[in-house]
């Protein structure tokens, strides 16, 4: 009897490992309600997880603000003179992060950019970074991946943040060089995880039969 069990308890296990892996990690995410958090990050660099030199430039954590089931993340940057340009990802493409507020004095400047991914793998950014006090002078542009640490998400005063509104340019140029990059790419769908359940549904219960007839064919 153990033996005859093997076969199913094992296409059954296969089944329920399938299922778990085909649930979206964002979904949580997605699900977030409206308020103010606090998120820890790191910098990495664009092609590894070590942690790049410009994760000192940043301060941390984030504020991720929710509005509507709209999000935004904020940060602080440090030595601000340093960074010339910083952009976030928007609808396939890279646009400026939308300023929130600057010091001079300090040298800091709190930026923030529209979130459209779970998070659920590192954002990469596109920057600039010019220090002309550095001999020879720094200056250069490069990738590198934001990674943000969702289990460190907690509720926060929201008193003392103030969300900008975002540009609606800024999403038309996106959309614009997202196009003349992917010309007429078809829309991506989130049903593949219900078809891969119908498929094996389907699927399942033919190759138990078959083992069953194939089994009664030798007896």
């Amino acid at each position: 009897m153990k033996g005859k069990l093997t076969f199913p308890l094992a296409i059954l296990t296969v089944i329920c490992m399938l299922v778990i892996l085909s649930i979206p990690y964002g979904k949580a995410f997605a699900e977030t309600s409206d308020g103010t958090y606090s998120l820890s990050y790191e910098i990495l660099h664009a092609e590894s997880d070590s942690v790049s030199i410009a994760n000192d430039y940043f301060e941390k954590p984030a504020i991720l603000l929710v509005e509507n089931g709209e999000k935004h993340i904020q940060f602080t940057l440090n030595h601000s003179q340093w960074t010339k340009e910083l952009q976030a990802p928007l609808e396939g493409s890279f646009v400026d992060v939308d300023v929130v507020s600057e010091n001079q004095d300090e040298d800091t400047r709190i930026v923030q950019f529209k979130v459209e991914e779970d998070l659920s793998k590192p954002l990469e950014f596109k920057m600039h970074v010019l220090i002309e006090t550095m001999e020879p002078v720094y200056d250069h542009r490069y990738t590198v991946r934001f990674d943000f640490d969702m289990d460190s998400m907690e509720n926060v005063d929201s008193a003392e943040f103030q969300k900008i509104e975002a540009d609606d340019s800024k999403a038309e140029l996106a959309t614009d060089k997202s196009n003349e990059k992917k010309g007429d790419n078809p829309p991506q769908s989130d049903r593949s995880p219900m078809v891969l359940l119908i498929t094996l549904i389907v699927l399942i219960p033919a190759i138990f039969l078959s083992w069953k007839a194939i089994r009664s064919n030798k007896k």
